[in-house]
């Protein structure tokens, strides 16, 4: 029977490069999204894109259409993520689309009580007789471009609540690669992948990588909780985006994820990429 595979969150960063992934390998997809006119352009693509939005029952049908595997990515900064997404599997389930690749966070049981999403759908699919593969993902590498660059480009700083604790910051392509392969081979059924980069760094140490590649001195103020909060309310931020992020930085800050694993390698095969290769390409246009 041929695969066909349901990509969710598909115009974000681990999206794209799954997509990338899959069209390399020529296997079959589609990949959702709320605006396929304005993804056309986004992703390149055309045939394979279908209307798709967690919140939008009535788009469920036609984007499973043919469909027998799913990665699933729910929308970030949603701190009831789970009940967005739980109608979902249960239209899956009824479909009998049981595999299922989710992605979810690294040490997400230490981040708090308000930040158990992730938990409950891991819960969720095993209690629900899904086939499902966890992949527990550690912090973007690409964050630094994504979400940084003015602070990094224009104030020399790097802005995060994570103390002198480490973690293992990995490339959204090695994500993505472990993704596509176990929707796409046997041998992932009912496990649980933890996704590190190969070195266990600190703001510290990233910021002086960042330096080096970018030429200008860029510093990690290390602020404190409460004086993130006073600098995302001055830049007008929404109140729950300091509260959400200080305790996603929390399981650096108090040393949960200071480690690094080998299943990137495990899954593909190959060492995943530094920290450092992946600065080196989002910054380069500014050397």
């Amino acid at each position: 029977m041929a695969t066909k595979i349901l990509v969710t969150g598909a115009t974000g960063a681990i999206g794209k490069a799954l997509i990338k992934d899959l069209q390399e390998k020529n296997i079959a997809f589609f990949a959702g999204t709320r605006n396929v006119e304005e993804s056309k352009a986004k992703l390149g693509l055309s045939e394979e894109l279908v209307s798709f939005s967690f919140d939008n029952p009535a788009t469920f049908e036609a984007a499973t259409a043919g469909v027998d595997k799913v990665f699933l990515l729910g929308p970030a900064m949603v701190l009831e993520m789970d009940h967005l997404i739980n109608p979902f599997l249960d239209f899956l389930k009824s479909k009998g689309i049981l595999r299922v690749v989710y992605l979810s966070a690294l040490k997400s049981d230490q981040m708090g009580p308000d930040m158990t999403f992730h938990l409950k759908t891991e819960a969720k699919l095993a209690n629900d007789g899904f086939d499902y593969t966890i992949l527990r993902a550690s912090f973007f590498a690409q964050n630094f471009k994504n979400y940084e660059w003015e602070n990094i480009t224009q104030r020399g700083i790097t802005l995060a609540t994570a103390g002198d604790g480490k973690v293992g910051f990995i490339d959204v392509a090695d994500i993505a690669a472990v993704a596509s392969a176990v929707l796409s081979e046997e041998g992932h059924s009912k496990k649980t992948y933890e996704l590190t980069g190969p070195e266990a760094l600190s703001y510290f140490d990233a910021a002086t990588i960042l330096s080096e590649v970018t030429g200008k001195t860029i510093v990690y103020p290390q602020p404190s909780p409460e004086q993130y909060v006073t600098i995302l309310k001055e830049a007008g931020a929404p109140d729950f985006v300091a509260s959400y992020m200080n305790s996603v930085y929390s399981v650096i800050a108090n040393h949960h994820v200071g480690f690094t694993t080998n299943d990137v390698e495990k899954v593909t095969g190959r060492k995943p990429n530094t920290l450092k290769s992946v600065i080196n390409s989002d910054f380069s246009t500014i050397k």
